[in-house]
């Protein structure tokens, strides 16, 4: 029972240190893992409440340990056990802390080149080669500082190991290396020195689809860490190191495998013109997603103006939007890379085409741009998508078009025409000392619109060719939230039918 028990927390049951990894369901500490005290909260004694943990330990655990019931439940929960394991023998001078991998297990074992980063001490057990490895590494920002070759000996499994099954011992790992690698593979892998007379890395990495193992393999070379303000020396390892494993692969960080069209948004470029608040957290979201390749373009600065309701906030006041926003996501998010131009829209089409573009966001707002897109898509067409908010974001609009789909009606830009209220000119603010202008809306109204922009772009990325529909999609507030925002607003006639919402959601065919 926990000090403060009854009050304060729940008693819990605790077994002896020793049946850790030995019995099922023990946390790290032999804690059991079963619901039992339903705590201070629902009115029960202390009595009472012991009563419930006693009796759920009997019904939940002991009774089906007993039986055997459980035998199967280490291999259903391998990485938990698994995790344990390494924290029981880590230390802080550990020349690898964890192994990362990118892409799915290999159908057969082989040998791999892989990366150690230093000095984070991590392993990337995939190619230099490949984008995603890339793409990790740059995830790690500057302090990933140096690169060293690794091999990796990549071995599929067909089921999760466990604490009867692992290896135990740098024996139990050669009986599983020899009879998985290649003759040629296993002898690739021995210890072997350079002219320096320094040794390579060599991981162990046992995996599946749904679990992994690694150890790092004795016989590496030293380990030089920092230590008080200077440099020290450990010596090689004498025994197989287990090491955490985490996969990184967009399949697993975007959808946890369970959408399977990441793997086509990877091969995607997005063009993203506009990095405010409305494109800001568009674009994180789409990395999220996983949309491979992602150009931004803006050539504005952000200001003390922007915290509200942008993505970034005041530390990057002063900086480029679009140089900022790449670095926020190509570190955060190794699944897409955000290539930034400080440009205007117009200063990006004379230097670029929409060639290799497969759809484009316009979520600036002004109609210059509608006009320099609709040009450059008659050169090169590729889906469109136009993306903005009506004031206090009383309504969001995004209009989702074809390849060969124009935006230009007889030469007029549509989008008054297609937003749901007509707006007196007061509304729209006058920026101090400057000839901006803005709209005021909060950044938990635009959130709305921001979701409905995600959303369609990613429908618009996944489509296929001949799929999509030329279609106007809103989100529009009803008359209480126009008569909070400013009197006397009314919806138009298309729109009449949200009134009485919070809000709703209308979808129009785009004509000709």
């Amino acid at each position: 029972m926990p000090k403060g028990f009854p009050e304060h927390g729940k008693a819990f049951i605790q077994l002896s240190p020793d049946a850790v990894l030995h019995v099922p369901h023990l946390d790290s500490a032999g804690v059991l893992c079963i619901e039992g005290d339903p705590g201070p909260g629902p009115g029960y004694s202390a009595e009472e409440r012991i009563l419930f943990l006693l009796h759920d330990y009997l019904e939940q655990f002991l009774k089906p340990w007993l039986n055997g019931d459980l035998d199967g439940d280490f291999e259903a929960e391998a990485l938990d056990y698994w995790a344990i394991e390494v924290s029981r023998v880590r230390s802080d001078t550990d020349p690898v802390r964890a192994v990362w991998m990118v892409d799915p297990p290999p159908a057969k074992a082989r040998i791999r080149n892989g990366l150690l980063l230093m000095p984070n001490r991590i392993v990337i057990a995939a190619d230099e080669q490949l984008r995603i490895t890339n793409r990790v590494v740059q995830s790690m920002g500057p302090s990933a500082t140096q690169r060293v070759g690794v091999l990796v000996a990549d071995i599929p499994i067909s089921h999760a190991l466990t604490p009867s099954t692992w290896p135990r011992s740098m024996s139990d790992l050669e009986r599983i290396l020899k009879g998985r690698l290649t003759s040629a593979d296993y002898s690739r892998l021995q210890p072997c020195h350079s002219r320096r007379g320094r040794g390579m890395h060599r991981v162990a990495l046992l995996r599946s689809a749904d679990v992994a193992f690694a150890y790092l393999l004795p016989g590496g070379p030293p380990t030089v860490l920092n230590v008080d303000r200077g440099k020290k020396t450990f010596p090689p390892l004498r025994k197989p190191l287990p090491l955490i494993t985490s996969r990184v692969d967009p399949d697993w960080t975007v959808g946890r495998d369970q959408h399977p069209e990441v793997s086509g948004r990877q091969a995607k470029h997005v063009l993203i013109l506009g990095a405010g608040a409305l494109g800001s957290p568009s674009i994180d979201h789409l990395a999220k997603a996983g949309v491979g390749r992602i150009s931004v373009v803006d050539a504005d600065y952000m200001s003390s103006a922007n915290i509200g309701r942008h993505l970034l906030g005041a530390e990057s006041i002063g900086r480029k939007k679009v140089d900022a926003i790449a670095q926020r996501i190509n570190s955060g998010y190794p699944a897409t890379e955000v290539i930034p131009h400080t440009m205007t829209t117009a200063e990006w089409l004379k230097k670029n085409t929409l060639a290799d573009v497969d759809a484009v966001l316009d979520l600036t707002g002004e109609p210059d741009v509608r006009v320099q897109v609709e040009q450059a898509r008659l050169n090169h067409p590729c889906p469109l998508l136009v993306g903005w908010m009506e004031p206090y974001v009383a309504a969001a609009h995004v209009c989702v078009l074809p390849a060969a789909q124009r935006w230009l009606q007889a030469g007029q830009d549509p989008l008054s025409d297609l937003e749901a209220v007509v707006w007196p000119s007061e509304v729209i603010r006058q920026e101090p000392g400057c000839s901006s202008r803005f709209q005021s809306y909060t950044a938990s109204a635009a959130a709305h619109a921001v979701a409905l922009v995600a959303e369609c772009a990613l429908e618009m990325i996944d489509s296929t060719t001949g799929t999509l529909h030329p279609s106007v999609r809103s989100w529009v507030r009803g008359q209480r939230f126009l008569d909070k925002h400013w009197p006397g607003l009314t919806l138009k006639e298309w729109a009449k039918s949200a009134r009485e919402h919070d809000g709703l959601t209308l979808i129009r065919d785009f004509h000709d």
